[in-house]
């Protein structure tokens, strides 16, 4: 989906959208969406009774997912919680469902293995089982596995379940699919270990108590608050401080899920904000795009273009551009205290008797 469908599609479920056209096809997605909710109820009901096979994998598993479709931070997070684990001496394996990329990998498998280098395994496989098998044939082994976007993939036993709710966008314009873009109900939430409001330095205070409470009907689990860090802007081996774009005119692009967020940060850094194309999610980056892209920066007077990691991963093969092209590299950082209590906890979890085991070289 290009991305003007995906902004019109969104207008329509979120209501935004009251034409008669909009309002017809929300009747329409509503008569399917008790269909849609009641077989993922089944599902989750044959899962937990064990009436549909688990398979059970040979090292302690911990899931990173969300209860949306769209963008809530899975992979800065994924790539937070593996460094912590090799900090302290145990060495993941991430197992992702994998978008096919360029060079016969997935973006994020390219981009979570330059961040992470020998000191991790990264697979990714749709079959999650066969991804573990290929991991486990590894040298050196993996001492724990990370499941990546795998929160409905329950195919998979895991010791812990880690969800990430979008502070900003919490719970799909309060609709299953197809009528919103909740992927089960919230009732779901009840497997949670723990929740995490990602972007949470976005909305009000008054907010998060909302979001805190809300949750708290479906699970008892710890909500942990978040926020995604730019730290700064890379290009080939050349890098500079974010505050860069407060000096420098700059046009941006992206293909993510719910890019309003990314906007908004931009727009923080003033009129160098020259301005931005949108494409739709997991959008695959070619020549053309290239040079359109050039040109437009070049037309609002942009001396530089800035994208994501995850995007930079679809376009760092393709030949060079007039203008140089940074990526703005995203991490995760929580509010006083959250990380130190959500790392014991999934520490604890996984191998109860290093809950307080200090980082390696500590």
């Amino acid at each position: 989906m290009n991305a003007s469908r995906e902004r019109w599609a969104l207008r329509v479920l979120s209501g935004e959208d009251r034409g008669i056209s909009a309002r017809i096809l929300r009747a329409g997605l509503s008569l399917a969406e008790p269909f849609y909710a009641g077989a993922m109820n089944a599902r989750n009901a044959l899962f937990s009774r064990e009436i549909r096979k688990i398979h059970r994998l040979p090292r302690p598993t911990i899931s990173v997912g969300n209860i949306t479709t769209g963008g809530t931070g899975k992979t800065p997070m994924v790539r937070w919680l593996a460094k912590q684990l090799i900090e302290r001496g145990i060495r993941p394996a991430i197992l992702l469902r994998g978008y096919r990329g360029r060079a016969g990998q997935s973006d994020e498998q390219r981009m979570l293995a330059d961040w992470l280098g020998d000191r991790a395994t990264v697979v990714a496989d749709p079959d999650r089982v066969a991804g573990a098998v290929t991991a486990m044939a590894a040298m050196p082994q993996p001492d724990v596995f990370i499941l990546d976007d795998a929160f409905q993939h329950r195919r998979v036993a895991r010791g812990f379940d880690l969800v990430l709710i979008n502070a900003t966008d919490p719970f799909g314009f309060d609709h299953v699919l197809p009528r919103g873009l909740l992927r089960e109900p919230l009732r779901g939430l009840a497997r949670a270990g723990a929740v995490v409001l990602t972007r949470s330095d976005q909305v009000a205070p008054e907010m998060i108590d909302r979001l805190r409470q809300r949750i708290g009907r479906y699970t008892s689990a710890p909500v942990y608050c978040a926020r995604h860090v730019q730290t700064n802007l890379r290009s080939g081996r050349e890098e500079l401080p974010i505050d860069q774009l407060r000096l420098r005119r700059f046009f941006a692009f992206a293909g993510i899920a719910h890019p309003s967020s990314l906007d908004q940060q931009f727009a923080d850094f003033g009129p160098t904000y020259a301005g931005h194309f949108w494409f739709g999610d997991h959008h695959d980056y070619d020549q053309r795009d290239l040079t359109d892209l050039q040109q437009s920066a070049t037309s609002a007077g942009a001396e530089m273009l800035v994208t994501t990691e995850k995007d930079w991963a679809k376009l760092r093969d393709l030949p060079g551009a007039k203008l140089p092209i940074y990526r703005v590299e995203l991490r995760i950082g929580f509010a006083d205290g959250d990380e130190n209590r959500l790392l014991s906890q999934i520490i604890a979890a996984i191998n109860p008797t290093s809950a307080s085991s200090p980082p390696a070289g500590n």
